[in-house]
């Protein structure tokens, strides 16, 4: 658990320079798997959500992208809490 929190708040600090294997550890260990590739972009799934999150494989993933992450994650931990 201090470890997923760690990733996570790692990200949330630095959203400009994350890699696309950074993202998708954080998104792995809040419960999110991976359900799709196709071409450059990955598509992640979590069973309480109904929208996917979208990440594109590059260096480094632009900021939009580790932001809507952080919100689809945040939305996951609250459930779990609440």
């Amino acid at each position: 658990m201090v470890r997923r929190e760690r990733r996570i708040e790692r990200l949330r600090r630095s959203q400009t320079d994350v890699s696309p294997e950074a993202l998708r550890t954080a998104l792995e260990s809040a419960g999110f798997t991976l359900v799709h590739v196709r071409g450059s972009h990955w598509r992640y799934r979590h069973p309480r959500r109904e929208d996917a999150v979208v990440v594109p494989y590059r260096r480094p993933v632009k900021q939009v992208y580790v932001r809507d992450a952080l919100k689809a994650i945040d939305e996951v931990m609250r459930n779990d809490d609440g």
